[in-house]
């Protein structure tokens, strides 16, 4: 095992940063943006004054994230459109590598295509057809080989009705003896010779069934020459632990540990390549730097920032892992779903008056696309005492009344749930709550009667949920406690559970990664989803009962 710690300085003091113009482009349906992580005291006015992009622009693309009423958040991503006159006047990084010169004949130029590249992305690339790529380049089929050379027409209308049998076929190298071509694709050649392409890698990424050697590293802000960070030090240990666990399991594993603190990225593109994947960073700007570091050589794993989803949305080798609160309102809604009965009732509780918030809009959404009937109470925390009448007379006294109070806000969610309870016990109803994650972050003292969510049967779809009964997890705790003398964090299951998960993988598939199957953890699952044009994210979710004799079960 090695550890590695980054020294960039860090800076000395805070000032109102400016915006500067991201580099990094995306593409979201069908169009091509600025990928900008939002900074600390940025505006959406400072944004639109140096992407030259009205806000009504930036609000249209950024939809799910609810700027016109919650603002700009330091981390988030933003999507800026980019202006026409702009981006044809540019190339990124990548068009740079994949765009090769003219070969002398002035009716083409040529493009390499990538390991991610279908026809119709370099066709929207370069705003040409389809059609006059393939009839120019002489293909009768869109299927396309890696690193094969296209020839792109510089006048596509020429090329639409041209007969595929009146010219060449298809090229994996630029034709003829040009000195301009040789020069880019010559030097370009000797140095695939000595590493593997973006692709090449891809494929080998757990590349074998039954693969025991694995290649890992681990970058966290762990602060080593400071104050440690809690957190990252628990996920870390955590990750010990995995590791130990997996060597007496016959695995070996290679682990290298570096410490990001400071925003430094000290993992090299050469280290990337080497590793069979990489568990962090967790922030959003700095898993963006090892994104640009790792050039798509290796998978780079997110290991516990809910916010870092939107990169797994549009870069195709970054895994997300935690599950998003979307996900578990969509796990909520099919859990209603299969437990409906002929006689039941769904009613939806809301708070009256306010800003409705994000998470509130995502489960009123998931309601409506649902298409279940519902009936729907709305009140206020000062109406709360005189809302049990309402209630009474809405819940069904033949069937189940299957509840869900669509509020984040924690006094309403109280009071809701305690006026339930007072309904349920006192009409002899049967009444059932579900809820998210979000319920069980105001359960304690000072919150959420226990004993009151037993009572209405709460059921909560999940992220994270420990079952102490686990033979796994009394080993796990037995194991922690002897080596840490300490009670194990979130965080520490975290950090066992993820580099468990991805060394399975690697052990046991070969060159894709399989969607759909459920790999069980300590405290949370994993079920990989691919997204159209990015990475994967995880969509297990667990489902837990508080039973009404004070058991708490995993129900899957």
């Amino acid at each position: 095992m090695m550890l590695c710690a980054a020294t960039a300085a860090s800076a000395q003091g805070y000032s109102n940063p400016g915006v500067t113009v991201s580099k990094e482009k995306v593409r979201s349906e069908g169009k091509v943006y600025y990928s900008h992580i939002v900074q600390e005291k940025q505006t959406l006015f400072s944004i639109t004054k140096a992407y030259n992009v009205p806000i009504e622009e930036i609000y249209a693309a950024n939809r799910a994230l609810h700027l016109e009423t919650e603002g700009l958040k330091a981390g988030q991503i933003l999507l800026i459109p980019i202006k026409d006159e702009t981006s044809a006047g540019e190339e990124t990084v990548q068009n740079q590598d994949q765009k090769v010169k003219d070969d002398g004949k002035g009716d083409h130029f040529y493009h390499r295509v990538k390991w991610f590249e279908d026809l119709g992305a370099i066709a929207q690339k370069y705003n040409v057809s389809k059609k006059s790529i393939m009839n120019i380049n002489g293909m009768t089929s869109e299927k396309l080989e890696r690193k094969q050379m296209l020839k792109i027409p510089y006048n596509p209308a020429a090329w639409e009705d041209v007969a595929v049998t009146d010219v060449k076929p298809v090229v994996t190298e630029p034709e003829g003896n040009d000195a301009a071509v040789q020069e880019e694709t010559e030097p370009e050649a000797k140095e695939e010779e000595k590493k593997k392409g973006i692709g090449d890698y891809l494929e080998d990424i757990f590349s074998r069934a039954g693969k025991n050697e694995i290649n890992v590293n681990i970058a966290l802000p762990l602060n080593s020459q400071k104050t440690a960070n809690q957190q990252m030090m628990d996920f870390y240990c955590g990750a010990l632990l995995a590791s130990k666990d997996l060597s007496r399991n016959g695995v070996k594993l290679d682990l290298s540990v570096y410490d990001i603190a400071g925003g430094a990225m000290p993992i090299t593109r050469e280290k990337f390549a080497e590793s069979d994947f990489t568990i962090g960073p967790v922030a959003n700007s700095d898993i963006m730097k090892a994104v640009a570091s790792c050039n798509g050589e290796s998978w780079i794993i997110s290991p516990l920032d809910p916010k870092a989803e939107a990169i797994a949305d549009t870069v195709r080798n970054v895994i997300h892992t935690p599950t998003s609160v979307g996900t578990q309102i969509h796990d909520m809604m099919s859990w209603i779903k299969e437990d409906m009965k002929n006689g039941d009732k769904v009613i939806v509780i809301t708070q009256k008056g306010g800003t409705v918030s994000s998470y509130t809009r995502s489960i009123l959404d998931a309601v409506n696309m649902s298409g279940i009937g519902v009936s729907t109470i709305s009140f206020n925390v000062l109406e709360g005492r005189n809302i049990m009448t309402t209630m009474s007379n809405a819940m069904n006294a033949s069937g189940s009344n299957r509840i869900i109070v669509a509020s984040d806000n924690k006094p309403f969610v109280m009071e809701a749930v305690r006026n339930i309870f007072l309904v349920a016990s006192s009409k002899k109803v049967d009444v059932q709550l579900y809820g998210t994650a979000k319920l069980r972050t105001f359960e304690g003292n000072d919150g959420l009667d226990i004993a009151q969510m037993h009572s209405i049967n709460t059921h909560i779809s999940c992220a994270y949920f420990v079952d102490y009964d686990s033979k796994d997890v009394q080993s796990f705790l037995y194991q922690y406690r002897a080596l840490y003398n300490t009670e194990p964090s979130p965080s520490a299951f975290q950090g066992y559970d993820v580099l468990s998960f991805f060394t399975t993988l690697s052990q046991k598939h070969g060159s894709k990664l399989q969607e759909g199957e459920r790999i069980h953890g300590l405290q949370s699952d994993l079920k990989l989803k691919g997204k159209e044009n990015g990475g994967y994210v995880n969509s297990a979710v667990r489902r837990v009962l508080y039973a009404p004799d004070y058991t708490v079960r995993v129900i899957r």
